[in-house]
């Protein structure tokens, strides 16, 4: 039903008559998709996509479905899907059309919900379509098109989930963001082992890009202790006695490999 509502929406918005210009756009900056996870913080499994400014590295997490959550997941990991999904299908529509995909903006955050338009160009006119930030975010990936964001909403966005908040020291020693791994998450990037790290996001030229370690990987234990959550992970790098090589065993698809780190004194 879902599919069918899309179609028929994106058939006729791309089907109007020239007149519907583009709307004056309130200055905004490029973002890029960071990273898709669960806010730990939420009582039932509730999806956020992080976005990143790109110029001064500030965060933006935005509230998402679980479908668009695994949409743009899928696109993220490259992640071939058997069939055409939602998006897959707006994309193709667009492309059949000869449409170009200019950019997508998060315009707007009001009553705790984010807004967002889509800038199409379609036989030499501009359209402007509104749209859920999740979907329009799923679209431009597949599409490799900009993704903005007004300067007014990062100005009101909402703050990261406290828990993520905690794992900076994580990033700032070894360079990786790492999230429990829960059996939503686990479905939600097809793995089958249902407990453990995930490596969300890696920081390029840090120590864990330069031993190897690649987003997705599942860390399964650190010099020989179990990890089964990032709290175990935060308590043996905040050690009376931090070692100066930390041998990681991680799963990454399927298999089990083992990464040597050296940390820094």
């Amino acid at each position: 039903m879902r599919r069918g509502i899309l179609f028929v929406t994106f058939f006729v918005l791309c089907s109007l008559a020239p007149h519907v210009g583009a709307a004056e756009e309130n200055a905004a900056l490029e973002m890029k998709v960071r990273r898709v996870m669960l806010d730990p913080s939420a009582k039932t499994p509730t999806a956020v996509v992080i976005l990143e400014n790109i110029k001064e590295k500030k965060l933006m997490p935005i509230w998402i479905g679980s479908e668009e959550a695994t949409s743009i997941a899928i696109e993220l990991e490259n992640v071939a899907a058997p069939r055409p999904n939602a998006h897959d299908l707006i994309r193709n529509i667009l492309q059949g059309l000869g449409a170009v995909l200019q950019r997508i903006t998060i315009t707007d955050l009001r009553n705790n919900i984010y807004y967002a338009s889509i800038t199409l160009k379609l036989k030499g006119q501009e359209f402007q379509i509104d749209s859920r930030p999740s979907d329009a975010i799923a679209v431009a990936l597949r599409m490799k098109a900009p993704i903005f964001a007004s300067t007014q909403v990062l100005a009101k966005a909402k703050q990261l989930p406290s828990p993520e908040r905690s794992k900076e020291d994580l990033r700032k020693i070894m360079g990786i963001h790492v999230q429990d791994l829960t059996p939503e998450l686990a479905s939600l990037f097809d793995l089958q082992i249902k407990t453990g790290v995930l490596v969300a996001d890696i920081e390029l030229g840090s120590l864990a890009s330069e031993a190897g370690v690649q987003r997705g990987d599942i860390i399964l234990k650190l010099n020989d202790r179990t990890i089964q959550r990032v709290g175990d992970v935060e308590s043996f790098l905040q050690g009376a006695k931090r070692p100066s090589q930390v041998r990681m065993e991680i799963l990454r698809k399927g298999k089990t490999i083992t990464v040597l780190l050296n940390l820094h004194s």
